[in-house]
């Protein structure tokens, strides 16, 4: 689903006018990862998509609204890449899993779409609002955190983490995947396939329950059935 705010030639607009929006938007994609934020200008949107500037101009007013479109456009990129994955490794159910799907799924982004991403950090690096603050979508970062430690925190109470803070352990996973992107952004050579399932290993041993914590149900074979175990939960399916 397009979460891109519409102009006035896009809304009600025929099929024509919203590929011309974004053919330019993604052509403004383009220009920003190659030449950077500063000489992304309108007039070499227009100079590189074969078209005046008052084709650019009619769709997007100023150069501001041109790359408020571009910052939605990707933020609803990832969130069609990563909303299935995330599904897909069944959070509810095997919340011990869900740190390796997400640094993988962080990663394949990253990958795909890497003009997309390399774009967004130069735009987050120099696009401030009037009062100097960076577009209100990056603040997505917050529940996105919260969103970790709910699946963190639902591991725990069922018996399949171990003791940690969830909010803490939350926080450092989305620096891990935003020092993953910083990496590949400095080195698009970067093994990020390779790096992402090093932090899933990492991450997997530090959350992973002790033995003791462990309820009788999940405890692996060898282990005697009279040793402690603190949790009192009912075992997930």
């Amino acid at each position: 689903m397009r979460t891109t705010p519409r102009d006035r030639a896009a809304e009600g607009g025929t099929f024509t006018q919203q590929k011309r929006r974004d053919q330019l938007v993604h052509g403004m994609i383009e220009v920003i990862a190659e030449a950077g934020f500063a000489r992304a200008s309108v007039g070499e949107l227009a100079r590189r998509a074969g078209v005046s500037k008052g084709v650019v101009t009619y769709h997007f007013a100023t150069k501001d609204d041109l790359i408020r479109a571009v910052i939605a456009d990707v933020i609803a990129s990832m969130a069609g890449y990563l909303e299935p994955r995330l599904l897909a490794a069944e959070p509810a159910r095997f919340p011990e899993r869900f740190i390796a799907a997400y640094l993988t799924a962080w990663a394949g982004y990253y990958r795909s779409h890497a003009r997309q991403v390399l774009a967004l950090v130069r735009i987050f690096n120099a696009f401030r609002d009037e009062s100097g603050r960076p577009n209100p979508a990056f603040g997505a970062r917050a529940g996105e955190v919260a969103a970790i430690e709910h699946v963190l925190r639902a591991g725990q109470d069922m018996g399949r983490l171990g003791s940690f803070d969830p909010h803490v352990m939350a926080s450092v996973i989305k620096v891990a995947a935003e020092d993953l992107l910083t990496q590949f952004v400095n080195d698009p050579d970067l093994d990020l396939e390779g790096h992402a399932a090093q932090l899933a290993t990492l991450f997997e041993r530090a959350t992973r329950p002790d033995p003791a914590d462990r309820h009788p149900a999940d405890r692996p074979p060898g282990l005697p059935a009279d040793a402690p175990a603190t949790r009192g939960h009912e075992p997930s399916e």
